[in-house]
Order: structure tokens, then C-alpha cells, then sequence
């Protein structure tokens, strides 16, 4: 199993060992890495995202089940199960992953 390295919040972490037992999908928004002070370069993010997708898929064998890349934010969407996202949240191109839905079922405001 894949260990998660980077910040990751606790509501995202809770849903991925639901979805464990349920064999359920888990939204995540995740933070791409970049150097501070730096605005995202849209063509290197998309580059970022699809890279740590790729390796995640290729680690586990399950791919995403909806990708929406937010390029001029370095913020990138991704739905899956709990074995793809553990994968994905594990790359290096990952800075910090929060839950896209809270346990209220509100949406959640991703900052950095």
C-alpha cells in the first residue's frame, strides 16, 4: 500500500477507509506542488497532474473515474477508489489533498 507523505486532511483520510470497506469512490481535490511565490505555469501542471496520474494507474492498476485539472491554480479534481487515490496522494507532484465533500455533504474551500 502506497503511504501517504504530504499534508492530507483528516475528512479525506476518513472517506478513503470507508470507501475501504465499501468498495465506494472518494472525491479529492489535490494541491500540485510548485515552488513559492510562483504562479502556476498551466502547461507544467497538466504535465504534473498526468504524470502522478499515470504512476498511480500503473502502481495499482485502477485508473481515475473523473479527472478535472484546474491548471492556473495547480489544483487538480480527481475521482476514484480508495486504492487509486492512497496511490495518487503518495506522488511526488502532490503537495496537500483535502476531501471535495465534507461529511455534511457541503462543498469544501481549498486554500494553500
Amino acid at each position: 500500500m502506497a503511504v501517504v507523505q504530504q499534508p492530507t486532511d483528516p475528512e479525506l483520510l476518513r472517506q478513503l477507509d470507508d470507501a475501504r470497506a465499501s468498495g465506494g469512490t472518494v472525491e479529492a481535490v489535490l494541491r500540485l506542488e510548485r515552488q513559492p511565490g510562483e504562479r502556476p505555469v498551466p502547461s507544467v501542471v497538466r504535465d504534473q497532474a498526468d504524470r502522478a496520474i499515470r504512476r498511480a494507474t500503473d502502481a495499482c492498476g485502477e485508473t481515475p473515474a473523473d479527472v478535472h485539472v484546474m491548471a492556473n491554480m495547480a489544483t487538480a479534481y480527481v475521482a476514484g477508489t480508495e486504492k487509486f487515490l492512497r496511490e495518487l496522494l503518495s506522488q511526488p507532484e502532490v503537495a496537500s489533498a483535502v476531501a471535495n465533500e465534507s461529511r455534511a455533504g457541503t462543498t469544501r474551500d481549498v486554500t494553500s
